[in-house]
């Protein structure tokens, strides 16, 4: 396993020991912060607690890229307290089957400290809201998730309580860390943002308010729902679009000719290519701010924890799980674009077309 391989994989790991739902994701931001100050990565945290790190760059003439990943999950946060539980309301796409059928939980401070409750079949409440009994009492604002474990690696198959998108913010570290080994031509972002299963907010409010300079390529890198002409093993995807956005192809250039260096190098690398439709990622949120964006998505297995599809009330509650060969080709793809985004390669696309057009072109003129 090479030495990025290695560092993404310990970071995974790591990230997994941090609960975290939207709006309480300070565990996860805790550790992100103390790795790249550890590794003397410049980083600070706007109001909004994001997360933006920055590798400066030796040439001010390239534009910049970075590369953004969420630090929450989906979970639920007590919302009141009844006589004898407590009410919790969901953060984002939790399973329908957890209210449905129940399910086994855990609430969790920012020191890290785990309570063992579960959601029951509730008939009452609001739209999102489940019953929690728990017995230690629930402070309004106390957030839950899955009781599931950290991290599991067998074999080629990783499971998490949440990669969905800790398996992002690892990835792009990892990245990070190996881009500091050498200078860079371009300045490099790492952005981790807060709450994006409610609504990319995070990622909006970075992207409204220019946090970085708005000629900088967006890489959204995720993990996302398998689809109908995806595979778990079959590399990382370069992602075309989500469920509200094309992205764009210039930006997407990039992702193309870091892959066919990566192919030439390795006659094992896989990468896929594919308009990701499950649901929303980041890359809109940037792109409706005018920003050149494009994707990075591990095929994910039991996405949000649903063993079935999210709105199916008789699934069940599962880890997330990725290939880990996947996640390390995509580590690789992160790291590779980054390292050669300054360059003046000409996209393989236009590089293909020019080639045909100027060995046919003469055809055409004798034919007029």
């Amino acid at each position: 396993m090479k030495r990025i391989h290695t560092t993404a994989l310990a970071i995974l790991r790591d990230l997994g020991q941090c609960p975290a739902t939207a709006f309480h994701e300070g565990l996860v931001s805790s550790k992100l912060r103390s790795i790249l100050e550890e590794n003397n990565i410049e980083n600070f945290q706007d109001e909004y607690g994001n997360i933006i790190a920055k590798i400066s760059g030796t040439e001010g003439e390239h534009r910049p890229i970075a590369y953004v990943a969420h630090m929450d999950h989906p979970g639920y946060e007590i919302v009141r307290i009844e006589d004898s539980f407590f009410v919790g309301k969901s953060l984002g796409g939790v399973p329908k089957a957890a209210a449905n059928k129940g399910a086994d939980c855990i609430s969790f401070d920012q020191e890290n400290n785990r309570y063992p409750c579960s959601i029951q079949p509730w008939d009452g409440g609001e739209e999102g809201e489940v019953k929690v009994v728990s017995e230690k009492r629930l402070d309004v604002g106390t957030p839950l998730t899955f009781d599931l474990q950290d991290f599991s690696l067998e074999g080629d198959r990783i499971e998490m309580r949440a990669l969905d998108d800790l398996a992002g913010c690892a990835s792009i570290l990892a990245a990070l860390i190996e881009l500091t080994r050498e200078p860079v031509k371009t300045d490099i972002f790492g952005i981790f943002t807060r709450a994006e299963e409610v609504g990319l907010v995070g990622a909006g409010l970075i992207s409204a308010e220019n946090t970085v300079p708005v000629n900088t390529f967006i890489v959204s890198v995720e993990t996302s729902s398998v689809i109908p002409g995806v595979e778990q093993g079959m590399g990382p995807v370069i992602r075309t679009g989500d469920a509200s956005y094309t992205f764009d192809a210039e930006a997407e250039q990039i992702l193309a000719l870091a892959k066919n260096t990566l192919v030439s190098e390795d006659q094992n690398f896989k990468c896929q290519r594919q308009l990701m439709a499950a649901g929303s990622c980041e890359a809109t949120a940037f792109a409706v701010h005018g920003y050149s964006t494009t994707g990075v998505a591990f095929p994910l297995g039991n996405w949000h924890n649903a063993t079935t599809k999210i709105p199916d009330p008789n699934g069940s509650i599962g880890m997330e799980n990725i290939s880990l060969e996947d996640f390390m080709h995509g580590t690789d793809l992160i790291y590779t674009s980054a390292s050669m985004v300054h360059t003046e390669s000409v996209s393989p696309v236009k590089e293909r077309l020019r080639e045909v057009q100027d060995k046919l072109k003469n055809r055409l003129n004798r034919l007029t």
